[in-house]
């Protein structure tokens, strides 16, 4: 008989329900060394099918979730603090503006501890002083870089001796680096930590930007997705839970999709309807702004982030209601030797793996 640990194999791989494997399967004799030659060829051809499906999936998606998920430790910690958030330097208009927009949203959405604004020079005396009566959220008052370069290994002794290769990630440990740029990221990014038992402050988690200068609608979404994670560490909600693949399909199935028409190619406007089955609503930027601002029921968005976890670019669906990310998948491909925009990594195509349950369970771990 096959076992119920290679019913769910099959399940998974097949997407046949565990019921009706269990059903197809209940008189079928089967021996452990043989199962993969005798069995029925339905069950061959779809395994098959969806291998490839795998395959191309781990090309195009990310294996891990965009933001570190907290230790309940350093959660509770934060609950215990006054969160001291990082203004901007207010020379100029932007910064100002910058300040203003901050100071907004955390005042009418940050309801876990009180908050207060410094700036970066009082953060940094707080810190030097170790006071743990804050947590800090800090920034680097710039866009930060993440270059690729070309490298070849210079082990004789390893079987990579003279292989090349693209991203530096991948790169033997005894390597050098060619001249040429593979390819270059600019992203931004805000920190929260904590004053521990550490000689230095602690990470509790990082929430990063595809853009540099922000606005109210990242200000939101940043307090969001601090809240969200915060909260749930705390409550020691399990990190499947957290983000849960099939209510988030569900979710997605039944709200309207705002897509960004600067996000997406004129050719790939005019097809959208063939890469997204569910209801969707092609926008411009005020729109786009209003629905995230109004926190709209039904409404998502998607959204362009910075992913600290791979270094890399991803995108995002957002629940404009509450700001919970509820899909998520990987960029769409780079063009070496060149500074790669945000929204060119949104490719239409991929649209359909937000309602991808493998997709989705390919790209859905939290660390």
């Amino acid at each position: 008989m096959l076992s119920w640990r290679l019913k769910r194999i099959l399940s998974v791989f097949t997407e046949v329900p565990i019921n009706q494997v269990h059903r197809d399967f209940v008189e079928y004799p089967l021996r452990k060394w043989t199962y993969h030659i005798i069995l029925p060829k339905i069950y061959q051809d779809l395994i098959m099918k969806n291998l490839l499906r795998l395959a191309l999936l781990f090309f195009s998606l990310s294996l891990f979730a965009q933001y570190e998920y907290p230790e309940k430790k350093n959660a509770d910690i934060v609950l215990q603090s006054t969160l001291a958030v990082q203004l901007m330097n207010d020379d100029d208009a932007f910064g100002k503006s910058a300040n203003t927009a901050v100071q907004q949203i955390f005042e009418e959405n940050w309801k876990l501890t009180e908050v207060v604004f410094l700036s970066k020079t009082e953060i940094e005396k707080l810190k030097a002083s170790k006071d743990s009566k804050y947590a800090y959220l800090t920034h680097d008052e710039g866009l930060l870089k993440e270059t690729r370069m070309n490298h070849t290994s210079t082990d004789p002794n390893s079987t990579t001796f003279g292989r090349s290769y693209g991203m530096g990630v991948n790169a033997p440990t005894k390597s050098v680096s060619y001249q040429r740029v593979a390819f270059t990221f600019a992203y931004y990014s805000y920190n929260l930590e904590i004053i521990g038992n550490k000689k230095k402050p602690e990470s509790v988690t990082q929430i990063g930007f595809a853009n540099g200068e922000l606005s109210k609608i990242d200000y939101l979404f940043l307090c969001q997705q601090l809240t969200h994670l915060i909260d749930s560490a705390a409550k020691e909600v399990p990190q499947k839970q957290y983000y849960n693949i099939d209510y988030n399909i569900e979710k997605n199935q039944n709200s309207q999709l705002m897509l960004p028409e600067a996000f997406f190619k004129e050719k790939d406007l005019e097809k959208m309807d063939s890469y997204y089955e569910y209801n969707f609503e092609i926008v411009d930027a005020e729109k786009y702004q209003n629905v995230i601002l109004n926190k709209e029921k039904g409404k998502t968005y998607v959204k362009i982030i910075w992913s600290h976890q791979h270094s890399m670019y991803l995108w995002a669906v957002v629940d404009a209601e509450d700001g919970a990310i509820i899909a998520q998948t990987g960029f769409g491909g780079v063009k070496f030797g060149k500074n790669h925009k945000a929204n060119e990594i949104i490719k239409a195509k991929h649209l359909k793996y937000i309602t991808s349950k493998m997709a989705q369970k390919v790209n859905s771990r939290y660390k």
